[in-house]
């Protein structure tokens, strides 16, 4: 193994369940791999290690570190993963103790000083990590500029918190390369293929990080950028492509242009993505089909008109059930997360939200249930006292969408998480018409075809 410049690591899950769901829907981590590519670019001999991948474990980070002998290594969490991070440079530091240790990702952006207090972390990175990183490795590596010159981070300067401004966000996302993605081992991820076309959220949602993360700013690539990445991803065999987008359809008037320019490049490319049920109508979504789009996941997250308010979805509940039946129509797979024990939650309104789960389940949707969540950088995180919760669980490694972390102003901890097993059993029991079925098979089917022919390519 020839020597390495920067390893970046993407720290994993603890929990079975996630474990299990990136077995069967994985993407590779594209964070990593645009901070890698711009690296790269300056002269960075960089690697990425996947500890979601099912053959990675601490022995291949003991090898990197003997061999490869960095000389930046860069962790990036979740809350969820944030945990196992520190695990890693708890090992890190155990076995290449001089080696500065860089964390980022959306929980320590927010949560940084714990990180810091942990003695296994040098620095963390806010934000969006590109030019963050690419200054510290110059820093680090190169002895160019200093810590107090770098924008976006934070770290300990004689035991105390010293925190950077903050970094402007990246306006142009074009000016960023395409990912290099020899970066990765494309062939171990069940979905290999993915582009990310836009940062941000235009949302407001409570439960959502999305919008703080984006500083509230929502900025997109352009159409030609975009359809070259299509162009980039088929000359590598894949005929299938994710799109990782928080919402990619939130200007129509991009993705207009975007679907013209895949029907006149005739790329023959299917994809999916997810979008909100406001912005669509049937007209558009034939459009989205005959440009290739054969699945779309919207945020649904409650089957109340009043719990859609308090969420900020601004949504409506006939918005919901055209975008689905239009999709039933179509042919376009579609699927959706309901969210139970929001803040505002009662048994009455849980009912009435699996009551339109099992609706929609009926028009052929995959429908998925997760427990309302207090994630850092939400406004629910921080306004706990204005929705009158209970924290009654601080263990990150619990904040997974599956377990109870609160009490609400209606629901206990133990309700809210014995309704949520009631709603999975009640959509299990739900019996999809079978022209539907079949209908979907076929979709599943192509979708299988085209990946085995990208990795045998």
């Amino acid at each position: 193994m020839k020597k390495i410049d920067v390893l970046l690591i993407n720290s994993p899950s603890p929990n079975a369940g996630s474990i299990l769901s990136h077995r069967i829907q994985g993407l590779p981590p594209l964070g990593l791999g645009y901070i890698a590519t711009v690296l790269q670019e300056n002269g960075y001999v960089c690697k990425i290690l996947d500890f979601y991948l099912k053959d990675v474990s601490m022995k291949d980070l003991i090898a990197i570190l003997e061999e490869g002998q960095p000389s930046v290594i860069g962790i990036s969490t979740t809350t969820e993963t944030y945990q196992s991070g520190i695990r890693i440079a708890e090992r890190v530091k155990a076995l290449a103790g001089d080696t500065p240790v860089l964390m980022g990702g959306p929980h320590v952006t927010f949560e940084y000083e714990a990180a810091l207090r942990s003695g296994v972390v040098d620095i963390v990175t806010r934000g969006e990590g590109e030019i963050t990183t690419l200054e510290l490795c110059n820093a680090l590596i190169r002895n160019e500029g200093s810590l107090s010159e770098i924008a976006g981070i934070v770290y300990l300067r004689d035991g105390q918190i010293v925190r950077n401004k903050d970094r402007a966000m990246i306006c142009d996302l074009d000016s960023l390369p395409l990912v290099d993605r020899s970066l990765f081992d494309i062939e171990k991820y069940s979905v290999p293929s993915s582009i990310s076309t836009s940062r941000g959220c235009p949302g407001r949602c409570i439960f959502c990080a999305a919008s703080g993360l984006s500083g509230g700013k929502y900025r997109m690539r352009s159409p030609e950028s975009i359809v070259k990445e299509f162009e980039y991803l088929k000359s590598l065999g894949f005929k299938k492509v994710q799109i990782i987008d928080d919402t990619m359809t939130a200007s129509i008037r991009r993705l207009n242009a975007i679907l013209d320019l895949l029907l006149e490049k005739k790329l023959d490319m299917i994809w999916a993505c997810e979008s909100r049920v406001d912005v669509v109508t049937k007209e558009l979504l034939e459009k989205m089909y005959r440009a290739g789009c054969r699945s779309l996941q919207f945020g649904v997250e409650a089957g109340n008109q009043e719990m859609l308010d308090c969420l900020k979805k601004n949504i409506t509940l006939e918005q919901i059930r055209n975008a689905f039946r239009w999709c039933n129509e179509l042919g376009i797979s579609s699927a959706s997360c309901l969210i139970i024990g929001q803040p505002f939650d009662t048994k009455e309104t849980i009912e009435q939200t699996v009551r339109l789960g099992i609706e929609l389940q009926e028009l052929g949707a995959q429908i998925v249930f997760s427990i309302s969540t207090p994630y850092p950088g939400t406004y629910m995180y921080d306004h706990t006292d204005e929705f009158d919760l209970e924290i009654i669980d601080e263990d990150f490694d619990d904040y997974t969408t599956q377990h109870a972390v609160y009490n609400s102003k209606h629901l206990s901890a133990e309700e809210i998480q014995n309704y949520f097993f009631d709603a999975c059993l009640s959509v299990g029991r739900v019996k999809i018409n079978e022209n539907i079925l079949n209908k979907y098979k076929m979709i599943r089917d192509e979708a299988l075809l085209n990946s085995k022919q990208a990795q045998n390519a």
